[in-house]
């Protein structure tokens, strides 16, 4: 196979990039570092997917020549692999990156931009922090491939921590405003009411069954139930596919999504750390009782996208 299709060559070139990048940034040439952020970040997933099979690099249309390629039945002229929304897709079908994140899908687009600067730079948002996305992204695969993260920054490792830390204290900041927010207009809303109106009102609200659930639109997801962290009441959690299976215990899943029926607060994504949400949760109820089995967990860690599960009527 060609080696630049392999993890080694793919990695190496991410890194490459990445340094490049950052560079370009400290130098104030931002058209520079978006180009070669989007460079990093596309060879990083590519080879996150290369590290799992070189297949999910395949693009699923046209010729067989890049089939060829890649089992070594003959060299091809040209390659069609996917590009780097299809790739970022297909690692959030695996669960390796969460299914919501407006600022990656911000910097997918700016990705797939990157052929014309000009264009790429007039779509840029003005609160779009490229940086900070470019670098917690970079690390969501790097803790997939369980890389060191010191080793892949190298000399710009303190700059990439600082960036991140400042990252989330803003986060944790603006997570615990929204909380506040929240429990203070549920609050209003009840204070003056004898407890029965709560209680009518609670019974209203839309009841989520706690377990797996399978979609038509895309990969099953994990109802978890959860203390709302602005009203207390019992609310659901979101979660993928499970991350770690062990026979006879709850696997667990990442949180990817928060909703409350009760007071309509919600957190996605980072903003479940800043919480206080542990970034992987058990699969089980409140009462501690397994939401899945063995089986069920097995098949969906070994195929994020849920093929061979089928839910119980």
């Amino acid at each position: 196979m060609d080696d630049s299709l392999s993890f080694e060559s793919l990695f190496r070139g991410a890194r490459r990039f990445a340094w490049s990048a950052l560079e370009a940034h400290g130098e104030e040439e931002e058209e520079v570092f978006l180009l070669h952020a989007g460079v990093s970040v596309e060879r990083l997933a590519k080879a996150t997917l290369a590290k799992t099979s070189p297949f999910l690099l395949m693009e699923m249309k046209g010729k067989d020549d890049t089939l060829y390629h890649l089992t070594g039945v003959r060299q091809a002229a040209k390659l069609r692999t996917v590009g780097a929304g299809q790739a970022i897709g297909r690692l959030r079908d695996m669960g390796v990156l969460p299914q919501r994140d407006p600022d990656l899908d911000e910097l997918i687009e700016l990705i797939e931009l990157r052929n014309g600067v000009a264009h790429l730079m007039a779509s840029v948002n003005e609160t779009f922090d490229g940086l900070t996305v470019f670098c917690r992204v970079t690390n969501q695969l790097l803790d997939h491939l369980k890389d060191d993260q010191g080793r892949y920054w190298g000399s710009w490792s303190t700059l990439v921590g600082i960036t991140l830390s400042d990252a989330h204290e803003r986060v944790e900041r603006d997570v615990a405003r929204r909380i506040e927010h929240a429990r203070r207009l549920f609050k209003k809303r009840f204070q003056d009411l004898p407890q029965a109106a709560l209680e009518s009102y609670l019974a209203t609200r839309p009841q989520l069954r706690h377990g797996l659930q399978i979609s038509k639109k895309g990969p099953p997801k994990v109802f978890i139930p959860w203390p709302c962290p602005a009203c207390n009441n019992t609310t659901v959690i979101v979660a993928g596919a499970p991350v770690l299976i062990k026979s006879g215990e709850p696997g667990e899943s990442v949180p990817e999504m928060l909703l409350c029926f009760v007071c309509r607060f919600y957190l996605q994504d980072q903003e479940m750390e800043a919480a206080g949400i542990p970034d992987r949760l058990p699969l089980v109820d409140e009462s501690g009782t397994r939401l899945l089995t063995d089986v069920e967990e097995f098949l969906w860690h070994r195929d994020p996208a849920g093929h061979g599960i089928v839910e119980d009527d």
